[in-house]
């Protein structure tokens, strides 16, 4: 049941606290996104060198745009803007994707976010009162579904923790069921 921490930071947990299990988003939700801005970044920069191809035939107003002696480079330099926009948009993805860790101890929940400024979350796991897995079809053909904690927060209000595009929930979701059941409960 206990493992090795590799993506929160070891300082994090507690010496006597183990590690249930830790994972990142599953990569489909935060890439196919990341797609189209892969495509963009071709289709500009194929049509800001256009022009520099000697076989390349001539595309319909845009070659015109683009031989244009008055605005023509800045026409070429547009595609290129919008070939770098798309190539950090793609960045901020992958980023996105790879600062975000789920993990579940024996005692808590801890969620990590942020790329620059990092952002631990952490629930203990008697405050937990239900945990739900939801799936879509589309998410069961691609492996992920998405686990939404419920807890008692302060003031008697509920809080939810959503974990998305989780990889294999049934089993993440088994393993902490399993993690909360084995907790020593308080006595009364």
């Amino acid at each position: 049941m206990a493992g090795k921490s590799k993506l929160i930071p070891k300082k994090f947990l507690s010496s006597d606290e183990q590690l249930v299990f830790e994972t990142r988003p599953s990569a489909w939700l935060h890439m196919k996104a990341a797609v189209l801005g892969i495509i963009v970044f071709f289709v500009g920069m194929v049509l800001y060198f256009w022009n520099r191809i000697s076989s390349a035939p001539s595309i319909p107003y845009l070659s015109d745009a683009m031989n244009n002696a008055d605005y023509g480079t800045y026409v070429r330099w547009a595609f290129l803007a919008i070939a770098g926009l798309s190539l950090i948009y793609v960045l901020g993805k992958y980023l996105k994707w790879g600062s975000t860790v789920y993990a579940a101890t024996d005692e808590r929940i801890i969620t990590q976010r942020g790329i620059l400024n990092k952002t631990y979350e952490d629930i203990p796991l008697g405050m937990i009162t239900n945990i739900d897995l939801t799936q879509s079809l589309g998410k069961r053909a691609m492996g992920y579904g998405t686990i939404v904690f419920s807890t008692q927060g302060m003031g008697g209000r509920k809080a939810d923790v959503v974990w998305d595009a989780v990889p294999n929930p049934m089993t993440l979701r088994r393993k902490l069921q399993e993690a909360m059941d084995s907790r020593p409960r308080p006595k009364q």
